[in-house]
């Protein structure tokens, strides 16, 4: 259970087993925070575990209102709710499934690649996002189910671009770096610009190393020119 700065004690490492925090890790972190954020404190729980949280009334986020006498029910729906203890402040309840959903009958072999990588001739310095993909394509011709890659989120859409995929700015959005510019819905409005920007792009591919600084100036140039070219239409916000 997770204390008031929302630091859980334990965890379960790669091989699955559980391990402890040590102490004095979880005070400095503590330190680095300072006092606790007011508000509710969270309560991760997975559906029909048994927690002694009654007595008291969960509010669920749909709006009924459950009386807990001990335990918490085990037939809480998933989402995030609040419960309201006969004495003591709020708290916030999150059930969880158990695990992820996978169909009985489901079974596939597949690759683990890093998109960055998987760059084809007509690249632009760097993996890109779109269908076919060459390593989509290629997996899929010798019957693999999917393709993994690693996490896509944005990055500051600046110089120095950074190059580790594990410290996105914000992993609400995809990181416009892998975009397939020719895919971009207006691009046949800025032809010189893009026949430039392919150039350009593609000459990177001589490089074995990836230039995320170069790779992103010439994208972003690019889009830049297909956004002046004409007001964005309904397919662009589709897309």
């Amino acid at each position: 259970m997770a204390d008031a700065w929302g630091i859980e004690p334990t965890y379960v490492d790669a091989d699955g087993h559980p391990q402890r925090v040590a102490d004095a890790t979880i005070e400095q972190v503590r330190a680095a925070i300072g006092d606790p954020a007011p508000g509710l404190r969270p309560l991760v729980v997975r559906r029909g575990e048994a927690v002694a949280i009654g007595p008291g009334e969960l509010v669920l986020e749909t709006g009924p209102v459950v009386v807990v006498a001990g335990d918490l029910p085990p037939d809480v729906p998933f989402g995030y709710h609040e419960f309201h203890p006969a004495h003591g402040e709020p708290q916030r309840v999150i059930v969880t499934p158990d695990r992820c959903f996978l169909p009985s009958d489901w079974r596939a072999w597949g690759w683990a690649a890093q998109l960055y990588a998987t760059r084809s001739s007509a690249s632009w310095g760097i993996g890109e996002l779109r269908r076919p993909g060459p390593a989509h394509a290629l997996a899929a011709g010798l019957g693999a189910g999917f393709v993994l890659v690693n996490p896509v989120g944005a990055v500051a859409p600046v110089g120095p671009q950074e190059a580790s995929p594990y410290f996105p700015a914000s992993r609400r959005f995809r990181n416009p770096i892998y975009l397939r510019v020719e895919q971009v819905p207006g691009a046949s409005a800025a032809p010189e610009a893009i026949a430039r920007a392919v150039q350009a792009g593609t000459a990177l591919n001589r490089n074995r190393v990836i230039d995320r600084d170069a790779v992103w100036s010439i994208k972003r140039a690019a889009l830049e020119a297909i956004w002046s070219a004409r007001p964005p239409g309904d397919d662009f916000e589709r897309w």
